[in-house]
C-alpha cells in the first residue's frame, strides 16, 4: 500500500503542532507583559522629566527675577515668556522695609506649577528667606514656607 503512514506517525505530528501553538502563545504572553511594564516604565519617566523641567522653570523664574531686583529694586517681575521648552512668569509684590514676595508660575507640556518666595533686600542684594509650592490652581490652601 504505496503512500499510506504508519498510525503513529500521523497521531506525533498532531502532538507537535499543538505543543509548537501553545509555547507560541506563552511567548506572546510573556512579550505583552513585558511590554506592558516597558510602557508603564516610560510613562513614569516622562512624568518624572515633565516634573523635574517644572521645577527647573520655576526656578529660573525666581532667578531672573532676583537677579531683576538686584539691578533694578523696583522690578514689578519678569513677563510671560517662553524658555526651555515652556514658559515662565513671575510677578513682586514689594512690601515695607525693603521686603517683597515673588509669585512664580511655569508652565511645560501641559502642566503648570506656581512657587511663591518670600525675601529681603540687602546690602548684597536681594536674598531669599523662604519660598513654597503653592497649589496647582483656586486658592491658597497653605502649606508651610521652606527655607531655601
Amino acid at each position: 500500500m504505496p503512500g499510506r503512514r504508519p498510525r503513529g506517525v500521523a497521531g506525533e505530528s498532531g502532538q507537535a503542532l499543538l505543543l509548537a501553538l501553545i509555547a507560541l502563545i506563552l511567548i506572546g504572553a510573556a512579550l505583552a507583559l513585558v511590554a506592558g511594564l516597558l510602557v508603564g516604565r516610560m510613562n513614569r519617566v516622562q512624568e518624572r522629566t515633565r516634573a523635574t523641567a517644572l521645577l527647573a522653570l520655576s526656578d529660573a523664574a525666581v532667578a531672573e527675577t532676583l537677579a531683576n531686583l538686584a539691578a533694578w529694586p523696583s522690578s514689578p517681575g519678569v513677563d510671560r515668556r517662553a524658555f526651555g521648552g515652556g514658559t515662565l512668569e513671575s510677578r513682586v509684590t514689594h512690601g515695607a522695609g525693603g521686603g517683597f514676595t515673588i509669585l512664580a508660575a511655569a508652565t511645560y507640556r501641559g502642566r503648570s506649577i506656581r512657587v511663591e518666595a518670600r525675601g529681603r533686600s540687602t546690602d548684597l542684594g536681594p536674598v531669599v528667606d523662604a519660598w513654597r509650592r503653592l497649589p496647582p490652581a483656586g486658592a491658597d490652601r497653605g502649606g508651610s514656607f521652606r527655607p531655601p
